[in-house]
């Protein structure tokens, strides 16, 4: 099983490259839109639709599950600043949950009496992921291109590609590679707790173990607005040929609050299993979409936990 956490953390200070705007105004100038994101983002619904794919060894759709849900970043009531997604499931390949044995109120209710920060949030993420059999994935959402944190920027080198047209705008594409061991990119740590992190538990062939294994990838961040478009994110073993673990795709919609919102989040994780036999061969295991309607702004907490309220139909 492969678990993956992201937590928060923001700020970070650019490195200087000439490209008509250089690197390091980009990047400062995408930072205080990557905060308004955060900031923003607490207050937002949407409906999620979950698709987990998995494939036998010819590449062959091996079976599907569609997880439908109200999607809401929460926010402690003990601690605001700690927040969470949550997931209310509504429907697994398309009939409704059956389960009514508690309302909403009742479940924030519950989890309010925790009494600390730490149980509160573990059972929102048990709540969220108790139909999630093949994979936990948790935090995707909450934040926005975090290798550009000013905490990450000394394990990383950053080179600007130029300009390209994407979804009809004009975007800087800037490409980043992880030089050497972070303490802010933790592979199979026991100890998750570092708030400033990226997680990933992974499961690695025993020839693999002893590989750095090292993040990379590109932002696509919009020339005018300096908003984050797309994200493409690798996980990847480092060999004389590095071996490609894990692809993440980032993809962000207009929102009417001023900045943009995730339209889809797409994860897929490579199979080892013939590893030893042919070091170079890496096939799609696993592949899980996340894809969001338009995000509403609601003030009232636990209403988006019932089936008939979301906001396509408010």
């Amino acid at each position: 099983m492969f678990k993956f956490a992201v937590f928060s953390f923001i700020f970070f200070f650019g490195a200087s490259f000439s490209f008509g705007q250089d690197l390091e105004a980009i990047l400062k100038n995408a930072d205080a839109q990557t905060v308004v994101y955060t900031e923003g983002f607490k207050d937002l619904i949407s409906k999620e639709t979950k698709t987990f794919e998995t494939y036998k060894q010819n590449g062959e759709l091996n079976k599907r599950q569609i997880i439908e849900s109200n999607f809401l970043v929460y926010q402690s009531a003990l601690d605001t600043s700690a927040v969470s997604e949550f997931r209310n499931v509504t429907r697994i390949d398309g009939k409704p949950i059956s389960e009514k044995s508690r309302t909403p109120d009742e479940f924030f209710s519950q989890i309010q009496k925790t009494g600390s920060v730490e149980k509160e949030l573990e059972r929102i993420r048990r709540e969220s992921l108790r139909y999630d059999k093949t994979l936990e994935i948790q935090g995707l959402t909450l934040l926005q291109s975090p290798v550009t944190a000013k905490h990450f920027r000394p394990f990383f080198e950053y080179q600007l590609l130029g300009k390209e047209a994407f979804a009809g705008r004009e975007v800087y594409v800037i490409s980043y590679t992880q030089t050497k061991k972070s303490p802010y990119v933790l592979i199979n740590e026991k100890d998750k707790t570092n708030e400033l992190s990226l997680s990933f538990d992974i499961n690695l062939p025993g020839s693999l173990k002893k590989s750095d294994v090292f993040l990379s990838g590109k932002l696509w961040i919009d020339a005018n607005t300096f908003q984050l478009r797309r994200e493409e994110r690798n996980l990847s073993a480092q060999r004389e040929n590095p071996i490609l673990l894990m692809k993440t795709d980032f993809e962000y919609q207009p929102s009417e609050y001023g900045f943009l919102v995730p339209k889809q989040i797409t994860l897929v994780q490579f199979n080892m299993k013939n590893y030893k036999k042919n070091p170079s061969a890496t096939v799609k295991d696993l592949q899980v979409s996340f894809d969001y309607s338009a995000f509403t702004k609601t003030n009232v907490e636990v209403e988006v936990l019932d089936e008939e309220e979301t906001p396509q139909n408010k």
